[in-house]
């Protein structure tokens, strides 16, 4: 199933609906905030509203995304499409006027069970191969693909925020049909290539304590206006906290996570990536 992006609330409202039954259903907003006591109130005025719950909201780097830039990104789980539906009806317009432009991606969620089983793993690993990072990692790494990975810039916003924070990493995939090794390469798809890259950084995110909180398969995006770079087709949403930024950065200095780049490179087509720490 494809994923349906819209300029029209009414139409991505109506996709939800005719693409979800009794699954669960999160939806992701991505905002650019112009009223910042408006919004405050907005947040009051929504959490756990229609059976909803607030499970993530983050304040995102001050560094564009091939120019979409945003302040934060806030995650509510409902229980159905129906209760997606009516918050969205409810809380839609109030959300239009304290944002300058905004985005709202909605999926449907993995199981719980995944996510709470990642976490005890990367405890296990963490206690008997763990590393510590301590002090400033170097900063040699640098993108050789900036479609599937976080551009310069994004890079250098990231080393100059507090490191000792949390960091969350928002990852939405697109993966290509088939993968690209090259002549000689593997001749896979695109999802196993990246596969073979998880299970590579996988283990490195793992051992310093990180893993994915959260993820799922997009369904339906609206945005607020036409020129957002989100607009698109996805097909995969991951989520995954570190528990200090020092730890994303010293992962892709380490020659084991290099060894996993060339999965990355052949597996995606493009990648939208935000990092962000607790609002």
């Amino acid at each position: 199933m494809n994923i349906s992006s819209n300029i029209d609330i009414k139409a991505f409202l109506r996709t939800l609906k005719e693409n979800v039954s009794s699954q669960k259903v999160a939806l992701v907003f991505h905002l650019k905030i112009e009223d910042c006591q408006g919004y405050e109130k907005w947040l009051d005025e929504s959490e756990a509203q229609f059976g909803g719950k607030r499970l993530y909201r983050v304040k995102a780097d001050p560094a564009p995304r091939e120019g979409m830039l945003i302040d934060e990104i806030v995650i509510d789980e409902h229980p159905s499409a129906q209760s997606a539906l009516e918050f969205m009806s409810a809380f839609d317009e109030g959300l239009k006027q304290v944002c300058i432009v905004y985005a709202v991606l909605a999926i449907i969620p993995e199981p719980s069970i995944i996510f709470r089983l990642v976490k005890v793993i990367s405890w296990l690993v963490n206690l008997f191969k763990g590393v510590t990072d301590k002090g400033v990692p170097t900063a040699n790494w640098k993108a050789a693909n900036g479609t599937v990975w976080p551009d310069e810039n994004q890079m250098k916003v990231a080393r100059n925020q507090n490191l000792d924070e949390a960091l969350f990493v928002y990852n939405l995939n697109k993966y290509k049909p088939v993968a690209d090794y090259g002549e000689s390469g593997d001749k896979i798809s695109g999802k196993e290539a990246y596969d073979r890259y998880a299970k590579i950084a996988g283990f490195e995110l793992l051992r310093r304590g990180a893993y994915p909180v959260y993820g799922g398969k997009p369904i339906s995006l609206y945005c607020s206006s036409n020129d957002c770079m989100l607009i698109d087709d996805w097909d995969h949403f991951i989520f995954v906290r570190y528990p200090q930024r020092r730890n994303l950065l010293a992962t892709i200095e380490s020659d084991e996570f290099n060894n996993g780049q060339v999965h990355r490179d052949a597996g995606l087509e493009r990648v939208a990536i935000f990092m962000a720490n607790k609002a």
